[in-house]
């Protein structure tokens, strides 16, 4: 039996088709699109008398009846996004779905393709001409035509930045914290985010990157984080910035970051700030426990320091294998278990009689004031073994986190 044959035969014995469930049925064999496919058959079956104006034995004629209209609210949804890439998505009724499968299982035509799959290839036709954007798997906007509610709803991909941050003032935590207000569930007082952006490296760099790309929220991704009351100097931690939903996609970066460090002048700084990929994120995320930090602290000390004990500091330490059991101040957020660093350098310097400065070079993931104070035997071996006598971190500060 001939492809025109079978389609006179499904519409004799199952009814009407229209143009875009007709394209589905006969798929993929031509070249045109499904919809042209479709139209032009229509045409053939109506000059046979075949067809009729009778309702579509597979959508009602819902598709037809909804289509323009639900183009229609895309452009309008689209209009002030910047975007370069596309994708349309539809979602369709079970029995539509239903009806298709039947007709397939029934007659088994060669080349049908899903009715989804021919309104799918059609939207992204006539949208990417009309808007002149690319269609893309990786678009930077999804549109999802649900035929079902008859509406339209867009989801647009966020933007990742790459950079370092400097953190130049004690207290200061790397992410937001929760909404006391609401407890992380949204309310007016955070402007229904959950969380608070003051006193956060994330809320001061991400109000101002929402602001510019217009942009619904952001999260911070950064290659492990410093103590609130460390600072991070050196060329900075490295990091990611997703921005959620943004209407803008393009900004100049250069004029991004001397706005920031212009606001923030004197407790934090951005640096190398460039366009990157989702990728970048898992990247940093996995590789921070595998890069070599340069830590900085000042060390009081019960009973007093001497040069010696300094000297048997480095000794002990330089090279040394640490195990650390997951120190008691962080157990409510990290499992307890026991991890292994290395440390490769130590080096003091004596500050008084009861004070010094140490500078540890050692493998990231490595909790620096466990190190120094032991955490009643928790981290081993620590300063406070290595000296027989009870040490502390005063100050601390991350000099470099070195990679990426």
């Amino acid at each position: 039996m001939g492809d025109l044959d079978l389609i006179l035969l499904i519409v004799k014995e199952e009814g009407t088709l229209c143009p875009f469930c007709l394209g589905s049925i006969i798929g993929s064999k031509l070249v045109a699109p499904n919809y042209i496919k479709g139209a032009a058959m229509r045409e053939v079956l109506k000059a046979l008398n075949r067809g009729g104006e009778n309702p579509c034995v597979i959508c009602g004629n819902l598709i037809p009846k909804s289509i323009n209209t639900m183009v229609n609210e895309a452009m309008n949804k689209l209009r002030g996004i910047e975007f370069r890439s596309l994708k349309a998505a539809v979602i369709l009724p079970p029995t539509i779905i239903e009806r298709e499968d039947r007709i397939r299982a029934r007659y088994n035509p060669p080349y049908m393709e899903s009715v989804k799959l021919t309104l799918i290839k059609w939207l992204d036709l006539v949208l990417s001409s009309e808007i002149g954007a690319e269609v893309s798997n990786e678009p930077d906007v999804l549109i999802t035509f649900d035929f079902s509610k008859k509406n339209v709803f867009l989801k647009v991909s966020p933007i990742f930045i790459y950079g370092r941050y400097r953190k130049l003032k004690r207290g200061i935590s790397q992410s937001r914290r929760k909404c006391p207000y609401c407890g992380g569930k949204g309310c007016e007082k955070c402007n229904r985010t959950g969380k608070i952006a003051e006193g956060s490296i994330e809320g001061m760099i991400g109000e101002i990157m929402k602001d510019i790309f217009e942009a619904e929220d952001y999260t911070l991704h950064g290659a492990g984080r410093e103590d609130v009351d460390a600072r991070m100097l050196g060329r900075g931690r490295p990091f990611v910035m997703e921005v959620i939903s943004p209407r803008k996609r393009v900004a100049d970066l250069e004029l991004l970051e001397k706005k920031i460090n212009s606001m923030w002048r004197g407790i934090i700084e951005v640096r190398e700030l460039k366009f990157t990929k989702r990728d970048k994120v898992v990247r940093i995320k996995e590789s921070s426990p595998n890069i070599k930090k340069l830590y900085r602290a000042v060390v009081e000390v019960e009973d007093g320091i001497t040069e010696e004990d300094l000297d048997g500091i480095e000794k002990t330490l330089t090279n040394a294998i640490i195990k650390q059991r997951t120190p008691k101040r962080v157990l409510w957020r990290r499992a307890d278990i026991v991890r292994v660093r290395k440390v490769y350098e130590v080096k003091t310097r004596k500050i008084n009689n009861s004070t010094f400065e140490i500078t540890v070079l050692c493998d990231g993931g490595l909790y620096v004031k466990e190190l120094i104070s032991g955490d009643d035997g928790r981290t081993k071996p620590s300063v406070t073994e290595v000296l027989e006598k009870k040490a502390f971190c005063r100050e601390l500060d991350v000099l470099e986190v070195f990679g990426h």
